[in-house]
């Protein structure tokens, strides 16, 4: 009797077991590169292979070696696997410093296929280090190219111009963007005596020209250094040429440093070059 007993125990367990099966988890997560405190380096001009994960972040850093000016970053060879997103592959921020907060960034961008990032062609520092925080929308796969864009000079850094010598190879880049700069070229000149000065170039695309007493380079409101259009504006438009008559009328002030700020005008964004750039005094 208790061996029937224990028998139908053991056939009521029995019928009550469940058999589970662990399901495999075959998603590719990627791989991250570099950390926030040890970004992997990139070199100007030099492309370099890299991944990004399906969770966290990459952190790359890179070093304005070729100049100040503009730069941008192609991404190329872009591959995905187990994307999760259809509209976008990889989410890429630019920041100022390795810190990677809010304030020290300004531009975020997404790419689905291979594309090149320009940073709202703001002009970077020469000889700085900036930092690039990407994410992916999958296992991301890709290769890296910082190099130099179509502006030069920036508010830190403006290129030096020499008194009634040609300055060839100038360009600027980028399109008018209410008042934001996103599309000029940065530079200064000094003065050796109390005159008029003029400024001459040779340009093919619609430009403007604006002459600081400071390396703000702003136009606008409160702390603006701009030295009044009414004596010192060019005419918007192609071989611009103007005459700097100072904020009275009477002539720039002798041995002093002016900032010279050129500004593409065209409505989308595009890279004009120019040569024979001269500022001279009128004598």
């Amino acid at each position: 009797m208790k061996k029937l007993f224990y028998f139908i125990i053991i056939l009521i367990f029995g019928a009550c077991s469940v058999t589970t099966e662990e399901t495999e988890d075959n998603t590719n997560y990627g791989t991250n590169e570099g950390s926030a405190s040890s970004p992997t380096e990139l070199t100007v001009g030099t492309a370099k292979s890299g991944s990004v994960g399906r969770s966290g972040y990459s952190y790359y850093k890179f070093t304005t070696t070729s100049g100040a000016g503009s730069y941008k970053l192609a991404i190329s060879s872009l591959s995905i696997s187990d994307s999760y997103y259809s509209s976008a592959s990889v989410y890429t921020s630019i920041y100022s410093n390795s810190g990677y907060t809010s304030s020290s960034g300004w531009n975020s961008e997404s790419c689905l296929a291979d594309c090149t990032l320009y940073f709202d062609y703001i002009n970077l520092d020469n000889n700085t280090s900036y930092y690039l925080q990407m994410s992916g929308y999958g296992a991301v796969t890709y290769s890296l190219t910082v190099s130099q864009g179509g502006s030069e000079g920036s508010k830190n850094n403006p290129v030096e111009l020499t008194l009634s010598t040609a300055h060839t190879g100038g360009k600027v880049e980028g399109y008018l963007y209410a008042f934001e700069l996103r599309g000029n070229s940065f530079y200064k000149f000094t003065t050796t005596s109390a005159d008029n000065y003029t400024l001459s170039m040779n340009n093919s695309d619609s430009l403007d020209c604006f002459l600081f007493t400071n390396s703000v380079y702003w136009v606008w409101g409160g702390g603006s250094s701009y030295v009044s259009d009414t004596h010192n504006g060019c005419t918007v438009g192609n071989n611009l040429s103007t005459t700097f008559k100072g904020s009275s009328g009477t002539g720039l002030t002798a041995n002093t440093t002016y900032y010279l700020m050129i500004e593409q005008r065209g409505a989308t964004a595009l890279t004009t070059t120019y040569d024979n750039m001269t500022v001279a005094p009128e004598g």
